[in-house]
């Protein structure tokens, strides 16, 4: 009987498949390396942060530790402690719903005051709880605390109903105000009696960037152990 030898494919050729394997190796392994470099400059970009946010806390520190302005026209620099010179402008106050405080349902009541240049700003004069009846009206000085505008989360497209706001920013109160845009948004110091003062907004602070660059160590770390593992330990 006669022996019939089959020829190897050319696909399968060993030095042909042999050169397939050390190309999808030596890719695996650039990828690899790749994503480590990556996950360390994040991490190295978190600390960035973190440095970064650590000296505007600080500058705001040093901010509010002067002494409390006279303010009487203008836009107020933001984060100063002042002392407002002008009129109230109660007519136009608002409240805003659904604002927790102690785990019980209240407003923010925020009324806006007209500088004597005509600026507009709108305090924030605390919270008042739900079914409390009308809550102080807005009389003398107001010693605030300037803020950036905050981030107010609205669920639904609900409407205005009277002076009651899901949401406010500059735009909407002037166009339900008939009002020049205001400049600014402030918290009183020194609420109503009955009313509850409100913390200040102040930067998310440096814990946080810490977290995420630790975690981008530890994502670079446990790529690193692959890379040995699987590339640079095979090679030995």
């Amino acid at each position: 009987m006669a022996t019939i030898f089959i020829p190897i494919p050319p696909s399968l050729q060993p030095s042909q498949s042999g050169g397939i394997l050390r190309t999808k190796y030596l890719r695996g392994a650039l990828m690899l390396l790749a994503l480590v470099a990556l996950t360390i400059c994040l991490g190295i970009w978190q600390l960035w942060r973190a440095n970064d946010k650590h000296r505007l806390l600080q500058e705001i520190d040093q901010i509010q530790s002067m002494p409390e302005l006279r303010w009487e026209q203008g836009v107020p620099p933001q984060w100063r402690k002042l002392s407002l010179q002008g009129q109230w402008l109660k007519q136009y106050e608002i409240w805003l719903d659904h604002r927790v405080q102690q785990g019980k349902v209240g407003y923010h009541i925020i009324t806006p005051f007209q500088l004597r240049d005509g600026t507009i700003l709108l305090v924030n004069r605390g919270w008042w709880a739900q079914g409390k009846g009308q809550p102080p009206s807005a009389s003398g000085e107001s010693h605030v605390l300037v803020q950036s505008w905050p981030r107010y989360v609205e669920l639904g497209a609900a409407p205005v109903t009277g002076r009651i706001f899901q949401n406010i920013d500059p735009g909407r109160f002037a166009a339900w105000a008939y009002l020049s845009m205001p400049a600014g948004y402030v918290l009183a110091l020194d609420p109503a009696p009955g009313m509850t003062a409100l913390a200040q907004e102040r930067p998310f602070g440096v814990e946080r960037h810490l977290a995420y660059s630790l975690s981008w160590f530890l994502m670079a770390a446990f790529g690193g152990f692959l890379f040995y593992r699987h590339y640079m330990k095979a090679e030995v």
